[in-house]
C-alpha cells in the first residue's frame, strides 16, 4: 500500500530532490500535498506532474493565480491558502509522512502540527529543533511521532545508530565543508558580499542556510539540533572541517572504534534513507568510488574565522530560552547582510549583542518559544539600526 506524503516546502532544494527520489520510488508512494510560500509557478509544474490532492500556497493573491493555472489543465487538486488551513493539512488524518523542509523559525508552526498528529517526519528544518529543544523531542514522545533528520550530518549519525546503537558513546563529530571562505585570511572577512557568501562549494542550498554556512552558524545550529535529537550532552558533539564533504558524521566509542557514513555529497541519498527507513530504496545516486576522490583532510574550526559557531556552543551549554534567542537574532541578522544593510562580521555583532542582553527563561510551552523568538528580533532590530 502506498503511503502518502506532504511535502512541506516543496519549491525549495529538498523538497525537489524529495520529489525526485519519490519519482524512482512511484510503487512505494504518493504524493498527497505540496506545499510553497510563494513560488506558485514552480508548484504549478510539480502539480502538473504529481497531481497531488491538495496544493497550498501562503497568499490568497498566488492562490488565484495558481488556481488559474490548475483549471486550465483540467487538474482535480485543491488548492488553499493561509496558515489555519495549512495547520489543519498537516494534520490531515490521511497522510502518512511529513516532510518539513520550510527553512527557518517559518517553518516552526507547521512542524509542530505535525508532531501532535504523530505522523512520521522527515525534518529539515533544524530550527524547530534549536528553538524548542526538548519540548519539540517531548511532543514527539507524547504523540508517537517518529522525527528522522534530513541534514546529511544528522542523517549519518542515525544510520550508524542505527547500525550499532548509542552503547558506550564518548562522543559524535559532525563535519563541515568550511563555507565559501575556508582558505581566507581573517582580515578579507569584513569585506565579504552577500554574493561571494552565497557561492557554496559543495552544497546548493537557498539563501538563508548558505549564509550560515559561510559564517558556521549552520554548523552551530546543526551540534544543538543533534544535541536534542540523540538526548546528548553538548560536551558530547563536537564539529571538523572536512572539505570534500564526503564523510558526513562520525560516532566514536570508548573502545576505540569510529564509525562513519561516507558518500556523495547528495541530499537524496538521507532522503531515500528517511523515506524507505527502516528498508533503504532507490536514491538515483550511485555508490562513490573511492579510487577516483581526492584525499580526505580534516582541520579544526578556527575561532579567529568563524565565532558564531562558538558562540553555539556556548549557547547549548546555556540551554533553555538561549538556542532560541540565538536563532532568532541570527535570522535578523542574516536578512540585513543579505540587504547589504550590515557587514559580515556584523552578523556576530549583532547575534552576541543579543545574547549579551538576553535574559535566560525556562521554556515551559510552545507559546513561551514564540514570545522569546519576537523579543529576540525586536532587540536584534534595535541593535541593527546602529550599523544603519
Amino acid at each position: 500500500m502506498k503511503q502518502n506524503i506532504i511535502i512541506l516546502g516543496s519549491t525549495g532544494s529538498i523538497g525537489i530532490n524529495t520529489l525526485e527520489v519519490i519519482s524512482y520510488n512511484k510503487e512505494k508512494f504518493n504524493i498527497f500535498a505540496l506545499v510553497a510560500n510563494t513560488s506558485f509557478k514552480k508548484l504549478y509544474e510539480q502539480c502538473k506532474k504529481f497531481k497531488p490532492k491538495f496544493a497550498y500556497i501562503d497568499k490568497e493573491d498566488d492562490a488565484k493565480k495558481l488556481i488559474d493555472l490548475i483549471n486550465s489543465e483540467n487538474l482535480s487538486i485543491e488548492v488553499i491558502f493561509g496558515r489555519e488551513k495549512l495547520n489543519e493539512l498537516v494534520s490531515h488524518d490521511e497522510i502518512d509522512i511529513v516532510v518539513c523542509a520550510i527553512s527557518g523559525s517559518a517553518g516552526l508552526e507547521s512542524s509542530i502540527n505535525a508532531v501532535n498528529s504523530g505522523k512520521k517526519i522527515l525534518l529539515a528544518n533544524k530550527e524547530s529543533l534549536v528553538m524548542c529543544g526538548n519540548l519539540f523531542m517531548d511532543l514527539a514522545k507524547k504523540n508517537n511521532a517518529e522525527i528522522l533528520p534530513l541534514d546529511s550530518e544528522h542523517n549519518a549519525l542515525h544510520q550508524c545508530f542505527a547500525a550499532n546503537g548509542d552503547k558506550a558513546l564518548e562522543k559524535i563529530i559532525l563535519t563541515a565543508s568550511g563555507g565559501p571562505f575556508l582558505n581566507n585570511q581573517v582580515q578579507d572577512f569584513k569585506d565579504f558580499t552577500p554574493e561571494q557568501a552565497l557561492k557554496h562549494p559543495t552544497w546548493s542550498m537557498g539563501k538563508k542556510i548558505s549564509i550560515d554556512s559561510a559564517t558556521m552558524m549552520n554548523k552551530g545550529l546543526e551540534i544543538i539540533e543533534a544535541m536534542y535529537l540523540f538526548d546528548l550532552k553538548i560536551s558530547q558533539v563536537d564539529a571538523l572541517i572536512h572539505p570534500q564533504s564526503l564523510i558526513h558524521s562520525l560516532v566514536c566509542y570508548s573502545d576505540g572504534s569510529v564509525i562513519t557514513q561516507v558518500s556523495k555529497n547528495d541530499m537524496k541519498i538521507p532522503i531515500s534513507y528517511c523515506l524507505g527507513w527502516p528498508n533503504r530504496i532507490k536514491s538515483g545516486i550511485d555508490i562513490i568510488n573511492l579510487t577516483k576522490q581526492e584525499p580526505l583532510t580534516f582541520f579544526e574550526i578556527s575561532k579567529e574565522k568563524f565565532p558564531c559557531f562558538f558562540l553555539a556552543k556556548e549557547v547549548a551549554k546555556e540551554s533553555g530560552s538561549y538556542p532560541t534567542a540565538m536563532n532568532a537574532a541570527n535570522e535578523v541578522a542574516v536578512k540585513y547582510f543579505l540587504d547589504k544593510i550590515i557587514k559580515f562580521n556584523d552578523i556576530y555583532k549583532i547575534i552576541s549583542g543579543v545574547m549579551d542582553i538576553h535574559k535566560k527563561t525556562t521554556l515551559i510551552s510552545i507559546e513561551d518559544v514564540f514570545e522569546v523568538d519576537k523579543e529576540s528580533r525586536n532587540l536584534a532590530e534595535t541593535i541593527v539600526k546602529k550599523y544603519k
